[in-house]
């Protein structure tokens, strides 16, 4: 595998930089965990230590060569220090539980099914949930919980714009009730909303902190 593998695969779906930069921005996050990652490395690009899973073969073979994907991220980051890159291979749903417990400041799930049920052992107090409506996962964060919904992520016009104002009129969807967490996962589907957000970043808090704040845009 070479880097080529990754530049392709980021072309095919987009550089999605820019969002982790705004994610980062509005953090501070530095350490980084993203299930489900396939071979999209640009959370490298903006994060600085960032830890990668997935199941599949062909992310086990690019990521085994440590020297290319530093050098790919050396080449496209927004940061002063070295990047840190790390890959656990595996069902994430098995291997988040063998790491260790509130080490984590962000986790990242798109595209990847209900990452946010397996990774909240590993965020610490007060860490991030990045999430998208793909395969219900930012209705199944909206229902936990653990966590509370802390900005809206807008992509329009190849930009992607963070918001915290007005965060009551997000995740009501267009039928209610909202669908109950078994039936998101009978479904695998998220639910169609009336304020609908391109992500969603979520505040991993203690059940009695949790509520929808106002904020400036």
């Amino acid at each position: 595998m070479t880097s080529r593998d990754f530049t392709d695969y980021i072309r095919h779906i987009g550089d999605r930089t820019d969002l982790f930069l705004a994610v980062a921005a509005h953090t501070g996050a530095r350490r980084t965990l993203y299930p489900g990652s396939y071979l999209d490395l640009t959370p490298s690009y903006a994060l600085p230590d960032v830890t990668y899973l997935d199941s599949d073969t062909r992310a086990s073979k690019a990521f085994a060569d440590p020297v290319t994907t530093r050098e790919l991220a050396t080449l496209h980051r927004h940061y002063p220090q070295d990047p840190e890159i790390a890959f656990v291979p595996g069902d994430y749903t098995l291997t988040l539980s063998e790491l260790p417990a509130a080490e984590w400041d962000l986790a990242i799930s798109l595209y990847a099914g209900p990452v946010s049920e397996h990774v909240a052992r590993c965020l610490k107090p007060g860490g991030w949930l990045l999430a998208n409506n793909s395969h219900a996962d930012a209705g199944l964060a909206h229902l936990n919980p653990a966590y509370r919904l802390a900005a809206a992520i807008h992509h329009r016009a190849g930009r992607y714009r963070l918001t915290t104002d007005r965060l009551e009129r997000y995740l009501l969807p267009k039928r209610s009730p909202h669908p109950t967490r078994e039936q998101l996962h009978a479904t695998g589907r998220g639910v169609a909303y009336t304020h609908p957000a391109s992500a969603y970043l979520f505040q991993y808090v203690t059940h009695g902190q949790r509520h929808v704040g106002r904020g400036p845009a």
